[in-house]
Protein backbone atom coordinates (compact mmCIF):
# COMPACT_ATOMS: atom_id res chain seq x y z
CA UNK A 1 0.00 0.00 0.00
CA UNK A 2 0.95 3.72 -0.80
CA UNK A 3 2.48 5.30 2.89
CA UNK A 4 1.20 8.41 4.21
CA UNK A 5 3.78 10.83 4.98
CA UNK A 6 2.44 13.97 6.58
CA UNK A 7 -0.59 13.89 4.68
CA UNK A 8 0.53 12.88 1.68
CA UNK A 9 1.38 9.74 -0.73
CA UNK A 10 5.24 8.72 -0.27
CA UNK A 11 5.76 7.73 -4.17
CA UNK A 12 8.48 6.28 -3.26
CA UNK A 13 12.67 6.98 -3.12
CA UNK A 14 14.00 3.40 -2.95
CA UNK A 15 14.96 2.01 -6.61
CA UNK A 16 12.29 1.56 -8.73
CA UNK A 17 11.60 -2.81 -9.25
CA UNK A 18 12.71 -3.95 -12.49
CA UNK A 19 9.29 -5.04 -13.35
CA UNK A 20 5.95 -5.74 -11.81
CA UNK A 21 5.64 -8.44 -9.16
CA UNK A 22 2.45 -9.10 -11.20
CA UNK A 23 3.58 -9.78 -14.79
CA UNK A 24 3.85 -13.78 -13.45
CA UNK A 25 -0.17 -13.62 -12.64
CA UNK A 26 -1.03 -12.63 -16.13
CA UNK A 27 -2.56 -15.05 -18.54
CA UNK A 28 -0.89 -13.96 -21.71
CA UNK A 29 -2.89 -16.44 -23.90
CA UNK A 30 -5.93 -15.83 -22.64
CA UNK A 31 -5.35 -12.09 -22.72
CA UNK A 32 -4.34 -12.02 -25.95
CA UNK A 33 -6.92 -14.49 -27.11
CA UNK A 34 -9.75 -11.90 -25.38
CA UNK A 35 -8.60 -8.94 -26.95
CA UNK A 36 -8.60 -10.59 -30.61
CA UNK A 37 -12.17 -11.53 -30.00
CA UNK A 38 -13.19 -8.32 -29.12
CA UNK A 39 -11.09 -6.90 -31.97
CA UNK A 40 -13.06 -9.04 -34.47
CA UNK A 41 -16.30 -7.44 -32.96
CA UNK A 42 -17.49 -4.75 -34.89
CA UNK A 43 -18.46 -1.87 -32.66
CA UNK A 44 -18.33 1.93 -34.30
CA UNK A 45 -20.19 4.59 -32.02
CA UNK A 46 -23.62 3.68 -31.63
CA UNK A 47 -23.32 0.37 -32.57
CA UNK A 48 -21.85 -1.36 -29.22
CA UNK A 49 -24.36 -3.80 -28.61
CA UNK A 50 -22.49 -7.13 -29.62
CA UNK A 51 -19.55 -5.74 -27.69
CA UNK A 52 -21.10 -4.96 -24.08
CA UNK A 53 -22.99 -8.07 -24.57
CA UNK A 54 -19.45 -9.81 -24.77
CA UNK A 55 -18.15 -7.87 -21.62
CA UNK A 56 -21.67 -8.47 -19.37
CA UNK A 57 -20.67 -12.07 -20.08
CA UNK A 58 -17.35 -12.63 -19.01
CA UNK A 59 -17.70 -10.07 -15.81
CA UNK A 60 -20.95 -12.57 -14.99
CA UNK A 61 -18.88 -15.35 -15.12
CA UNK A 62 -16.74 -14.06 -12.19
CA UNK A 63 -19.64 -13.90 -10.49
CA UNK A 64 -19.40 -9.86 -10.03
CA UNK A 65 -22.49 -7.35 -10.10
CA UNK A 66 -23.24 -5.83 -13.61
CA UNK A 67 -25.12 -3.27 -14.66
CA UNK A 68 -26.48 -1.75 -17.99
CA UNK A 69 -27.69 1.94 -18.35
CA UNK A 70 -30.36 2.59 -21.10
CA UNK A 71 -28.31 5.59 -22.15
CA UNK A 72 -28.32 4.63 -25.57
CA UNK A 73 -31.95 5.31 -26.53
CA UNK A 74 -30.63 9.18 -26.27
CA UNK A 75 -28.88 9.23 -28.89
CA UNK A 76 -29.58 6.67 -31.27
CA UNK A 77 -27.38 4.17 -29.89
CA UNK A 78 -28.47 0.49 -29.75
CA UNK A 79 -26.78 -0.33 -25.98
CA UNK A 80 -25.55 1.27 -22.96
CA UNK A 81 -22.89 1.52 -20.99
CA UNK A 82 -21.82 -0.96 -18.31
CA UNK A 83 -20.82 -0.41 -14.77
CA UNK A 84 -19.46 -3.30 -12.90
CA UNK A 85 -18.40 -3.59 -8.88
CA UNK A 86 -15.79 -5.75 -7.41
CA UNK A 87 -16.16 -5.60 -3.66
CA UNK A 88 -13.02 -5.12 -1.34
CA UNK A 89 -11.58 -8.39 0.31
CA UNK A 90 -9.49 -6.78 2.60
CA UNK A 91 -10.45 -5.53 6.14
CA UNK A 92 -7.78 -2.46 6.11
CA UNK A 93 -9.26 0.86 4.69
CA UNK A 94 -8.99 1.52 1.05
CA UNK A 95 -9.19 4.04 -1.21
CA UNK A 96 -12.11 2.77 -3.75
CA UNK A 97 -11.28 3.97 -7.27
CA UNK A 98 -12.38 3.27 -10.69
CA UNK A 99 -11.33 1.66 -13.77
CA UNK A 100 -12.61 3.05 -17.08
CA UNK A 101 -12.15 2.42 -20.77
CA UNK A 102 -14.41 2.77 -23.90
CA UNK A 103 -16.27 -0.28 -26.28
CA UNK A 104 -16.52 1.96 -29.57
CA UNK A 105 -14.05 2.82 -32.12
CA UNK A 106 -14.36 5.20 -34.73
CA UNK A 107 -15.77 3.95 -38.40
CA UNK A 108 -14.28 1.09 -39.85
CA UNK A 109 -13.53 0.49 -43.94
CA UNK A 110 -14.12 -3.42 -43.59
CA UNK A 111 -13.06 -6.30 -41.38
CA UNK A 112 -10.60 -6.01 -38.50
CA UNK A 113 -8.55 -9.60 -39.40
CA UNK A 114 -5.90 -9.15 -35.75
CA UNK A 115 -2.79 -10.71 -36.58
CA UNK A 116 0.77 -11.18 -34.66
CA UNK A 117 3.53 -10.15 -36.18
CA UNK A 118 6.93 -9.57 -34.99
CA UNK A 119 5.77 -8.84 -31.30
CA UNK A 120 2.63 -6.50 -32.32
CA UNK A 121 -0.88 -7.12 -33.17
CA UNK A 122 -1.98 -5.08 -36.44
CA UNK A 123 -4.70 -5.57 -38.58
CA UNK A 124 -4.50 -8.27 -41.76
CA UNK A 125 -7.12 -5.69 -43.42
CA UNK A 126 -4.66 -2.54 -44.74
CA UNK A 127 -7.65 -0.95 -45.66
CA UNK A 128 -8.83 -0.87 -42.28
CA UNK A 129 -8.38 0.23 -38.64
CA UNK A 130 -7.47 -2.16 -36.03
CA UNK A 131 -9.80 -1.00 -33.21
CA UNK A 132 -7.16 -1.02 -30.57
CA UNK A 133 -8.66 2.46 -29.22
CA UNK A 134 -9.97 1.97 -26.47
CA UNK A 135 -10.22 -2.18 -26.88
CA UNK A 136 -6.70 -2.89 -25.69
CA UNK A 137 -7.90 -1.21 -22.29
CA UNK A 138 -11.05 -3.22 -22.73
CA UNK A 139 -9.14 -6.52 -22.95
CA UNK A 140 -6.10 -5.76 -20.05
CA UNK A 141 -9.22 -4.22 -17.28
CA UNK A 142 -11.29 -8.11 -18.35
CA UNK A 143 -7.60 -9.79 -17.64
CA UNK A 144 -6.87 -7.89 -14.53
CA UNK A 145 -10.46 -8.17 -13.25
CA UNK A 146 -10.19 -12.37 -13.55
CA UNK A 147 -6.59 -12.20 -11.64
CA UNK A 148 -8.52 -10.26 -9.05
CA UNK A 149 -10.75 -12.68 -8.55
CA UNK A 150 -9.11 -15.80 -9.48
CA UNK A 151 -6.03 -15.38 -7.04
CA UNK A 152 -8.49 -13.42 -4.72
CA UNK A 153 -5.82 -10.64 -4.91
CA UNK A 154 -6.76 -7.86 -1.76
CA UNK A 155 -8.01 -4.59 -2.68
CA UNK A 156 -10.47 -1.91 -1.85
CA UNK A 157 -13.34 -1.48 -3.86
CA UNK A 158 -13.31 -1.15 -7.24
CA UNK A 159 -15.42 -0.54 -9.93
CA UNK A 160 -15.40 -1.14 -13.88
CA UNK A 161 -16.85 1.83 -16.15
CA UNK A 162 -16.94 0.71 -19.99
CA UNK A 163 -18.58 3.68 -21.77
CA UNK A 164 -20.41 3.87 -25.45
CA UNK A 165 -19.94 6.56 -28.07
CA UNK A 166 -16.59 7.91 -26.90
CA UNK A 167 -15.98 8.64 -30.29
CA UNK A 168 -18.82 10.36 -31.00
CA UNK A 169 -18.04 13.62 -28.79
CA UNK A 170 -18.25 11.41 -25.52
CA UNK A 171 -21.81 10.86 -25.54
CA UNK A 172 -21.94 7.40 -23.34
CA UNK A 173 -20.04 9.01 -20.30
CA UNK A 174 -21.76 11.81 -20.66
CA UNK A 175 -25.39 9.93 -19.77
CA UNK A 176 -23.77 7.65 -17.33
CA UNK A 177 -25.36 8.05 -13.68
CA UNK A 178 -21.91 8.24 -11.42
CA UNK A 179 -23.64 7.95 -8.26
CA UNK A 180 -23.67 4.26 -8.83
CA UNK A 181 -19.78 4.71 -8.96
CA UNK A 182 -18.81 4.91 -5.04
CA UNK A 183 -15.29 6.09 -5.72
CA UNK A 184 -13.64 9.47 -5.40
CA UNK A 185 -10.87 8.18 -8.13
CA UNK A 186 -10.31 6.88 -11.22
CA UNK A 187 -8.01 5.53 -13.86
CA UNK A 188 -8.81 5.66 -17.46
CA UNK A 189 -6.71 3.71 -20.05
CA UNK A 190 -6.97 5.78 -23.35
CA UNK A 191 -4.06 7.38 -23.86
CA UNK A 192 -1.44 6.06 -27.06
CA UNK A 193 2.14 5.31 -26.91
CA UNK A 194 4.22 2.81 -24.30
CA UNK A 195 2.92 2.43 -20.66
CA UNK A 196 3.91 5.10 -18.23
CA UNK A 197 2.32 8.45 -19.61
CA UNK A 198 0.79 9.96 -17.34
CA UNK A 199 -1.62 12.53 -19.19
CA UNK A 200 -2.95 15.68 -16.31
CA UNK A 201 -4.02 18.07 -18.38
CA UNK A 202 -6.67 17.84 -21.42
CA UNK A 203 -8.83 20.37 -23.48
CA UNK A 204 -11.97 22.59 -23.29
CA UNK A 205 -13.39 21.73 -27.05
CA UNK A 206 -15.93 23.96 -29.22
CA UNK A 207 -18.13 22.52 -32.12
CA UNK A 208 -18.69 24.95 -34.43
CA UNK A 209 -21.24 24.72 -36.83
CA UNK A 210 -21.66 27.53 -39.92
CA UNK A 211 -24.66 27.75 -42.49
CA UNK A 212 -24.08 30.55 -45.31
CA UNK A 213 -26.80 30.96 -47.47
CA UNK A 214 -26.45 32.76 -50.68
CA UNK A 215 -28.50 32.77 -53.86
CA UNK A 216 -29.22 30.40 -56.49
CA UNK A 217 -28.55 31.25 -60.17
CA UNK A 218 -28.09 29.54 -63.28
CA UNK A 219 -24.10 28.99 -63.67
CA UNK A 220 -23.78 29.50 -67.34
CA UNK A 221 -26.52 31.72 -68.43
CA UNK A 222 -26.48 35.13 -65.42
CA UNK A 223 -24.47 34.13 -62.61
CA UNK A 224 -24.30 37.29 -61.51
CA UNK A 225 -27.66 37.12 -60.59
CA UNK A 226 -26.18 34.58 -57.87
CA UNK A 227 -24.16 35.06 -54.57
CA UNK A 228 -22.38 31.59 -53.93
CA UNK A 229 -22.52 30.59 -50.64
CA UNK A 230 -19.17 27.96 -51.17
CA UNK A 231 -17.71 31.40 -51.99
CA UNK A 232 -18.24 33.12 -49.01
CA UNK A 233 -17.05 30.12 -47.38
CA UNK A 234 -13.89 29.67 -49.24
CA UNK A 235 -13.12 33.48 -48.11
CA UNK A 236 -13.51 32.88 -44.73
CA UNK A 237 -11.75 29.57 -44.43
CA UNK A 238 -8.63 31.39 -46.71
CA UNK A 239 -8.42 33.89 -43.99
CA UNK A 240 -7.92 31.95 -41.12
CA UNK A 241 -5.52 29.73 -39.40
CA UNK A 242 -5.60 26.83 -38.72
CA UNK A 243 -4.17 23.85 -37.03
CA UNK A 244 -1.64 24.05 -34.32
CA UNK A 245 -2.46 27.86 -32.78
CA UNK A 246 -0.23 27.55 -29.98
CA UNK A 247 1.05 24.76 -27.89
CA UNK A 248 -2.56 24.70 -26.17
CA UNK A 249 -4.62 25.49 -29.03
CA UNK A 250 -6.15 23.82 -31.74
CA UNK A 251 -8.18 24.47 -34.55
CA UNK A 252 -9.68 22.35 -37.37
CA UNK A 253 -12.28 22.51 -40.67
CA UNK A 254 -13.40 19.23 -40.66
CA UNK A 255 -16.65 19.49 -42.82
CA UNK A 256 -17.29 21.40 -45.91
CA UNK A 257 -21.11 20.50 -48.07
CA UNK A 258 -22.31 22.79 -50.48
CA UNK A 259 -24.07 23.15 -54.05
CA UNK A 260 -26.37 20.63 -55.74
CA UNK A 261 -24.96 20.87 -59.36
CA UNK A 262 -21.90 22.38 -61.15
CA UNK A 263 -24.53 24.45 -63.64
CA UNK A 264 -26.16 26.26 -60.37
CA UNK A 265 -24.60 28.97 -58.18
CA UNK A 266 -24.64 27.59 -54.79
CA UNK A 267 -26.91 29.02 -52.40
CA UNK A 268 -26.58 26.94 -49.30
CA UNK A 269 -23.03 25.70 -47.82
CA UNK A 270 -22.64 23.93 -43.93
CA UNK A 271 -19.25 23.81 -42.47
CA UNK A 272 -18.58 22.08 -39.50
CA UNK A 273 -15.40 23.36 -37.22
CA UNK A 274 -13.72 22.73 -33.71
CA UNK A 275 -11.43 24.61 -31.36
CA UNK A 276 -9.40 23.27 -28.53
CA UNK A 277 -7.54 24.89 -25.86
CA UNK A 278 -5.71 24.38 -22.24
CA UNK A 279 -6.99 27.12 -21.43
CA UNK A 280 -10.95 28.17 -21.60
CA UNK A 281 -9.43 32.37 -22.44
CA UNK A 282 -7.54 30.96 -25.67
CA UNK A 283 -10.54 28.76 -26.50
CA UNK A 284 -13.09 31.55 -26.24
CA UNK A 285 -10.34 34.00 -28.34
CA UNK A 286 -10.34 31.26 -31.40
CA UNK A 287 -14.13 30.92 -30.85
CA UNK A 288 -14.53 34.31 -31.74
CA UNK A 289 -12.21 35.01 -34.52
CA UNK A 290 -13.91 32.06 -36.21
CA UNK A 291 -17.36 33.44 -35.66
CA UNK A 292 -15.70 37.47 -36.91
CA UNK A 293 -13.96 35.76 -40.09
CA UNK A 294 -17.13 34.11 -41.36
CA UNK A 295 -19.58 37.39 -40.29
CA UNK A 296 -17.24 39.23 -42.05
CA UNK A 297 -16.68 37.04 -45.37
CA UNK A 298 -20.83 36.98 -45.57
CA UNK A 299 -21.58 40.56 -45.30
CA UNK A 300 -18.89 40.91 -47.77
CA UNK A 301 -20.65 38.64 -50.57
CA UNK A 302 -23.99 39.41 -49.68
CA UNK A 303 -24.89 36.40 -48.25
CA UNK A 304 -26.55 35.45 -45.27
CA UNK A 305 -25.16 33.11 -42.09
CA UNK A 306 -26.29 30.71 -39.01
CA UNK A 307 -23.34 30.41 -36.38
CA UNK A 308 -23.82 28.11 -33.70
CA UNK A 309 -21.52 27.15 -30.88
CA UNK A 310 -21.73 24.12 -28.52
CA UNK A 311 -19.13 23.11 -25.54
CA UNK A 312 -18.79 19.57 -26.23
CA UNK A 313 -16.52 19.26 -22.88
CA UNK A 314 -14.46 21.14 -20.56
CA UNK A 315 -11.06 20.41 -19.85
CA UNK A 316 -9.66 19.69 -16.68
CA UNK A 317 -6.36 20.20 -14.98
CA UNK A 318 -5.18 17.64 -12.15
CA UNK A 319 -1.84 18.67 -9.77
CA UNK A 320 0.73 16.78 -9.46
CA UNK A 321 0.13 16.15 -5.19
CA UNK A 322 -3.28 14.97 -6.12
CA UNK A 323 -3.91 10.94 -5.10
CA UNK A 324 -4.56 10.20 -8.43
CA UNK A 325 -1.49 10.87 -9.80
CA UNK A 326 0.32 9.85 -6.64
CA UNK A 327 -0.97 6.56 -7.10
CA UNK A 328 -0.30 6.25 -11.10
CA UNK A 329 3.26 7.17 -10.55
CA UNK A 330 3.99 4.65 -7.85
CA UNK A 331 2.25 2.18 -9.79
CA UNK A 332 4.62 2.94 -12.93
CA UNK A 333 7.64 3.04 -10.51
CA UNK A 334 6.85 -0.49 -9.33
CA UNK A 335 6.61 -1.49 -13.27
CA UNK A 336 10.59 -0.27 -13.45
CA UNK A 337 9.24 2.82 -15.31
CA UNK A 338 10.03 6.38 -15.00
CA UNK A 339 6.39 8.12 -15.01
CA UNK A 340 5.77 10.90 -17.42
CA UNK A 341 3.48 13.64 -16.90
CA UNK A 342 2.46 15.66 -20.19
CA UNK A 343 -0.86 17.35 -20.99
CA UNK A 344 -3.06 15.99 -24.01
CA UNK A 345 -4.80 17.82 -27.23
CA UNK A 346 -7.55 14.77 -26.96
CA UNK A 347 -11.20 14.46 -25.27
CA UNK A 348 -11.66 11.80 -24.00
CA UNK A 349 -14.48 10.36 -21.06
CA UNK A 350 -12.39 11.70 -18.49
CA UNK A 351 -13.02 15.17 -19.31
CA UNK A 352 -16.78 14.47 -18.77
CA UNK A 353 -15.54 12.32 -15.09
CA UNK A 354 -14.00 15.76 -14.01
CA UNK A 355 -16.61 17.89 -14.69
CA UNK A 356 -18.68 15.66 -12.73
CA UNK A 357 -16.27 15.82 -9.59
CA UNK A 358 -14.85 12.32 -9.84
CA UNK A 359 -11.21 13.22 -9.89
CA UNK A 360 -9.73 11.15 -12.61
CA UNK A 361 -6.60 10.95 -15.37
CA UNK A 362 -6.06 9.26 -18.65
CA UNK A 363 -2.49 6.82 -19.02
CA UNK A 364 -1.04 5.61 -21.90
CA UNK A 365 -2.32 2.36 -22.56
CA UNK A 366 -0.40 0.81 -25.23
CA UNK A 367 -1.49 1.89 -28.74
CA UNK A 368 -0.23 3.26 -31.80
CA UNK A 369 -1.26 5.05 -34.49
CA UNK A 370 -4.88 5.14 -33.75
CA UNK A 371 -7.36 6.14 -35.96
CA UNK A 372 -5.32 5.48 -39.08
CA UNK A 373 -5.06 2.00 -41.46
CA UNK A 374 -1.19 1.68 -39.66
CA UNK A 375 -2.59 1.14 -35.76
CA UNK A 376 -0.56 -1.14 -33.61
CA UNK A 377 -0.62 -2.54 -30.17
CA UNK A 378 3.03 -4.09 -28.95
CA UNK A 379 2.25 -7.27 -27.05
CA UNK A 380 4.77 -6.30 -24.43
CA UNK A 381 3.00 -3.38 -23.62
CA UNK A 382 -0.54 -5.34 -23.39
CA UNK A 383 0.97 -7.12 -21.05
CA UNK A 384 2.39 -4.10 -19.04
CA UNK A 385 -0.80 -2.41 -19.19
CA UNK A 386 -2.63 -5.39 -17.24
CA UNK A 387 0.12 -5.29 -14.59
CA UNK A 388 -0.07 -1.77 -14.51
CA UNK A 389 -4.11 -2.25 -13.77
CA UNK A 390 -3.44 -4.41 -11.42
CA UNK A 391 -0.30 -2.40 -9.43
CA UNK A 392 -3.08 0.78 -8.85
CA UNK A 393 -5.88 -1.84 -7.64
CA UNK A 394 -3.26 -3.07 -5.04
CA UNK A 395 -1.71 0.02 -4.12
CA UNK A 396 -5.33 1.69 -3.01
Amino acid sequence: MLIKKQGRFDTGERQMRKDSIFMNLINKERLLNTFFEILRIKSPSKNEKEIIEYISEILKKLGLKVYKDDCGVKFNSNSGNITCYLPSNDDRKRIPIFLGAHVDTVSLNGEVIPVLKNGKVLNKNKNCILGGDDKVAVAAILEAARVIVENSLRTGEIFLIFTISEEAMILGAKYLDLKKVGAEYGFVFDGEGDIGTIFDKAPYHNSIEIEITGKAAHAGTVPEKGISSIKAASDAISRLKLGRIDSETTCNIGIINGGVATNIIPERTEIKAEARSLKLFKLQKITDRIKSTFQDSARNNKARIKIKVEREYDGFKIGENEKVILIAKKAIQNMGIKPKIKPTGGGSDVNIFNAKGKKSITLSSAMENVHSNNEYVKVRELLKLSALILEICSLT
